[in-house]
């Protein structure tokens, strides 16, 4: 098989991983919205998935990286947009929920503004060199991403119970990052690399918590308040 093929192959793998793994909080939103309650889900994990998609729509825009990563994360931000309104509908404290994305919002918006002002050239940067800030700015709303669920990991350790953890989003993250993490060794791209080889060391660490603590064995406490 040339480079070119295998190339390809992950290019396609990488967007059908990518709309997977974003689409993936859609069974935690069918069952809040059964439940008519949020449990114990967290607000961050999706607030975390709107910036992570958010900005790297907008690396792939400035690279030129149309499939997988403009189109699909791209995909990624409008899933994100009606997971947060519902969760935000069947949330409780709202005021919470707003303050929370108030802070998200606001620094993709300086984020958004920085990337077509640097963009059109009126920064004095090429764009390459906008586009490499962006990734920077990429890999660290990643690691939002997958560091959002860590607040709910001291949750398992305290409670003894994985009940906090979102698995289906777990697995199809993993599934996502080792193919991400192939196509960026083949296209020699250091930011696609470094952040899937730190999701997948989180990622492992949260199935082995999950297989640990599993739900069905270690049930949360009656009763405990999750708010």
């Amino acid at each position: 098989m040339s480079k070119d093929t295998a190339v390809l192959i992950f290019r396609i793998l990488s967007g059908i991983a990518t709309i997977c793994m974003v689409s993936s909080p859609s069974l935690l939103m069918y069952r809040i919205h059964k439940q008519k309650h949020i449990g114990v889900a967290s607000i961050f994990p999706l607030a975390a998935l709107l910036a992570n998609s958010h900005v790297w729509m907008m690396y792939g825009y400035l690279e030129d990286m149309w499939f997988p990563v403009f189109s699909c994360f791209l995909y990624g931000e409008c899933c994100a947009v009606v997971f947060l309104n519902i969760y935000t509908y069947y949330c409780s404290d709202k005021y919470y929920v707003i303050r929370t994305l108030v802070v998200f919002l606001t620094i993709l918006s300086l984020l958004t503004i920085y990337a077509i002002v640097g963009g059109l050239g009126y920064t004095g940067q090429t764009t390459k060199s906008v586009s490499t800030i962006i990734g920077i700015f990429a890999d660290c709303a990643g690691i939002s991403l997958y560091g959002a669920p860590m607040e709910k990991l001291f949750q398992v350790l305290k409670h003894k119970t994985a009940a906090f953890i979102n698995v289906h989003m777990v697995y199809a993250g993993i599934v996502n990052n080792i193919v991400w993490l192939t196509y960026g060794i083949l296209i020699t791209n250091w930011f696609i690399m470094f952040i899937n080889v730190l999701f997948i060391t989180v990622n492992t660490f949260t199935m082995c918590l999950y297989v640990k603590y599993d739900p069905k064995t270690h049930p949360l406490e009656i009763g405990w308040d999750t708010h």
